[in-house]
């Protein structure tokens, strides 16, 4: 069995090889029938992590399961799943409750759910819990990643973030900490990197940040870059970040964005270098993984060309046609594009360049 990770659907059409026909299939994974296309950050669910897959093709049997035109139902049971005591198995999942306004409620009643709740990934083991109340969240609500670490955590009152909230790296390092008061933050917000380095601080009132003259005058030249970019002028914005690094040597984000000011204006290497720079700061910098990959792509793909005229719609490009990817900055493109990746960089384009470059 092949994983299972972006063309689950309740009913699909599948062709069935050699007859030209198709059949409708709904999956029920651990007793939930998948009833939309799963999300990416749902999770994987492979042949290792089922227990058991029941495959029922009897019409009465599936009439009287879902009511469906459909020609099979495969049942799978996670290994999860199956060492799950009753009393755990007996808490409820949002994805057996339905949204009424901002209220949940479970399926076949008319009264907002109380109770505790848990959600679990496609391979079974827990994405997050909380407790509802009268429908909203309340209390404490935990999400995490699919190895049982902590991703998030926050408190809740009547369905606003009301308490303390953090959020975690991969590697276990809380990654941001601060106290919302009626769904706004308030106080001392402290954000770090994943080596444990303090990125930075920010104090809060009633929502709005606290800024002192150095921090603003850095997020202007930050914001100023930002727009020079949009505008495509990327030189403009390369000069803006490098007051803003100088003002704050430390900060990955700087260079990260610079990294694409360059890439865009097809300075290659010091696009590489500004990338280098910022996962050398944040090691688990997912965004800067991407970014130098596609630069040592687009270095090979575009051939050496350069900027005939440019406005802010159209680039004309002079140039060399494109040249072969040497085997040692392909191992590299491909440790970038596999990181980031591993980090959550699912888009397609992401996929598509390993599949192009790295099978």
């Amino acid at each position: 069995m092949r994983d299972i990770v972006f063309g689950l659907l309740t009913i699909i059409s599948l062709t069935t090889f050699g007859q030209g026909t198709e059949e409708k299939i709904l999956y029920v994974v651990d007793s939930i029938a998948i009833v939309e296309d799963p999300k990416e950050d749902e999770g994987v669910l492979s042949e290792s992590d089922i227990e058991t897959v029941t495959v029922v093709t009897n019409k009465p049997d599936i009439i009287k399961y879902c009511h469906k035109d459909i020609d099979k139902i495969i049942f799978i049971i996670t290994k999860e799943f199956a060492k799950r005591p009753e009393e755990i198995r007996r808490i409820p999942t949002f994805k057996k409750m339905f949204k009424n306004g901002a209220k949940w409620y479970l399926e076949g009643t008319s009264t907002p759910y109380t109770g505790a709740f848990t959600d679990y990934y496609y391979n079974g083991k827990k994405y997050r819990d909380g407790f509802l109340k009268d429908g909203l969240l309340d209390g404490l609500r935990t999400i995490y990643y699919q190895d049982g670490k902590k991703k998030y955590y926050g408190y809740f009152s009547n369905g606003t973030k009301n308490g303390e909230y953090g959020e975690y790296f991969t590697n276990g390092q809380l990654q941001q900490q601060g106290v919302f008061k009626e769904g706004k933050e308030e106080g001392l917000w402290k954000e770090w990197y994943s080596t444990g380095v303090l990125k930075k601080e920010v104090e809060y009132k009633n929502g709005k940040p606290i800024v002192n003259k150095d921090t603003e005058k850095l997020d202007k030249f930050f914001t100023n870059g930002v727009r020079a970019q949009e505008e495509g002028n990327y030189e403009g914005a390369v000069k803006f970040y490098d007051r803003a690094i100088e003002l704050s040597p430390n900060f990955s984000d700087l260079y990260f964005h610079r990294s694409r000011a360059y890439l865009y204006d097809l300075q290659f290497d010091e696009a590489i270098a500004d990338c280098d720079r910022a996962i050398e700061i944040e090691p688990l910098y997912m965004e800067a993984y991407s970014n130098r990959a596609f630069t040592r792509i687009r270095k090979y793909e575009l051939g050496g060309s350069r900027v005939l005229s440019r406005n802010t719609e159209v680039t004309v490009l002079a140039g060399k046609s494109k040249t072969e990817v040497p085997p040692t900055e392909k191992a590299l493109i491909c440790t970038d594009l596999r990181k980031g990746f591993e980090l959550g960089d699912t888009q397609a384009m992401i996929k598509e360049a390993i599949k192009k470059y790295c099978e």
